[in-house]
């Protein structure tokens, strides 16, 4: 477990004080060169949640924040059982972020879009 955010606080610890102060989904920045979290512990966070089916309040999203500019980072998401990831639009063109959205919709994951301003917003939403 590495990064910034692990230093302080364990998934297994973090994860349920989420959903006990009221979170409804949890984003976790799986970008370990950025001080973030990486996969492993999106895991983590996502068995904590499995664990917390039939307890109140009972499990929350959780949302790959990763800096997402590849299907195989989509896969990733879906193999560790996220909800959703965020996919940044002006980092990748517009093409490439419709082939991002086509590739979470092909194995039903929501997506963030990631935008700085309203044209942009648009665009993602026509995308």
């Amino acid at each position: 477990v590495n990064g910034l955010i692990n230093e302080l606080y364990d998934p297994e610890l973090l994860s349920p004080t989420f959903r006990e102060f009221g979170a409804v989904a949890a984003a976790v920045m799986a970008d370990e060169r950025m001080g973030g979290c990486g996969y492993q512990d999106i895991a983590a966070f996502v068995e904590e949640q499995r664990r917390a089916q039939n307890e109140v309040p009972g499990p929350i999203p959780i949302i790959n924040n990763d800096l997402i500019i590849d299907e195989l980072q989509i896969a990733r998401s879906k193999k560790e059982k996220c909800s959703a990831c965020v996919i940044p639009y002006g980092t990748v063109s517009p093409e490439e972020f419709a082939t991002l959205m086509r590739a979470a919709k092909a194995v039903d994951l929501e997506v963030i879009a990631a935008v700085s301003n309203a044209q942009d917003g648009q665009a993602a939403i026509d995308a």
